[in-house]
């Protein structure tokens, strides 16, 4: 695995999607690690839905393409990966996560 430490990153979000234009939201350097956390300030917030998010390494200009759900306050949600990258050889959270009990059973 390439790690892109301390590289910076421009982070777009596309606000009215599908036919909105990319607006750069800020710029960051990855950690030792190649990661960035970012928290939206409040003058940026996002509405509630589905926004596309670009971020783009200044250096080589790869990208990375997501989707940001923003949900209305204390609602509850599933979070997986669909190709399985959060379960098998990296971790979000530092520690092997194990499957829970019918969680094959909500993905279906």
């Amino acid at each position: 695995m390439v790690c892109l430490a301390n590289e910076k990153v421009d982070i777009y979000v596309m606000r009215s999607a599908p036919y909105g234009e990319w607006t750069l939201v800020d710029t960051l350097e990855t950690d030792t690690h190649g990661r960035i956390r970012y928290t939206i300030p409040d003058d940026k917030k996002l509405p509630l839905g589905i926004h596309p998010v670009k971020c783009v390494v200044r250096g080589d200009h790869t990208t990375v393409d997501l989707h940001l759900t923003v949900l209305p306050p204390k609602s509850e949600a599933v979070i997986f990966s669909v190709d399985g990258s959060f379960t098998s050889s990296f971790s979000v959270s530092h520690h092997d996560p194990k499957v829970r009990p019918g969680a094959v059973d909500v993905v279906r």
